[in-house]
Order: structure tokens, then C-alpha cells, then sequence
């Protein structure tokens, strides 16, 4: 059996929030970036840029923190190393929980950034 320390276990146990406030950053980074520098028409790859990156972000935090999700419904998660199983309970519930929270989070900081122009 594998051992862990706690701030390794505490670090995976944030991994859904890290992963959503790394999305929150990045996404008004770019819309910031493209409206300061003017880039709200650039396009990158015939797709309007500011859009597609946002999308290319959003597709990516929701299929990290739904991986997470679906490692602690089906039983793995952060403490999966625990050798009692009240402590694994708890991790997995509360990296579970995170990820879903941490899912809509993504949603609810994506879509508005697709529907409303860059600099509208």
C-alpha cells in the first residue's frame, strides 16, 4: 500500500477547485488580453480567437474534473491509499463533491464568455 502525506492528499483533494480557478483565470485573461490589445476580431484556425480559446479551456477543465468525478464515484480518488476507511470516506466525498460544485463553476464562468462579445 502506497503512502501519501498530507499536503499531497490535501493538494488532490483541491485538484476540482484548482483545476476551476485556473479556468476563471485564463478565461478573463484572454477576454482582458484580446479587448486591451484590440484582438476581439482575431481569428485562429477561421474561428473567432477569444471564443475558440474559450471553448478549447472549457472542454478541457470539464473533462479533467469530470475524470475526477467519475475516479471517486467509482471508488479511487486521493486517499485511496488510507488504510482506514472513514478518512477515505471523507476525501472522496469532498473531492467528489468539489468536482461537481467545481463543474457547474466551469460552466457558469464559460458560457457567458461564448454568448456576450469579448469587449461587449
Amino acid at each position: 500500500m502506497a503512502t501519501r502525506n498530507f499536503p499531497t492528499t490535501f493538494t488532490a483533494m483541491m485538484a476540482p477547485f484548482l483545476i476551476w480557478a485556473g479556468h476563471f483565470g485564463l478565461v478573463y485573461a484572454v477576454n482582458g488580453i484580446a479587448c486591451e490589445r484590440g484582438l476581439d476580431g482575431a481569428r485562429l484556425l477561421g474561428f473567432p480567437a477569444v471564443p475558440f480559446l474559450v471553448v478549447v479551456a472549457t472542454v478541457v477543465a470539464l473533462l479533467v474534473t469530470g475524470w475526477i468525478l467519475l475516479r471517486c464515484v467509482t471508488g479511487g480518488g486521493p486517499a485511496e491509499h488510507v488504510g482506514s476507511q472513514d478518512p477515505r470516506e471523507f476525501a472522496r466525498w469532498f473531492t467528489g463533491a468539489g468536482a461537481a460544485s467545481s463543474l457547474l463553476a466551469i460552466l457558469w464562468v464559460g458560457l457567458p464568455a461564448l454568448l456576450v462579445p469579448a469587449c461587449g
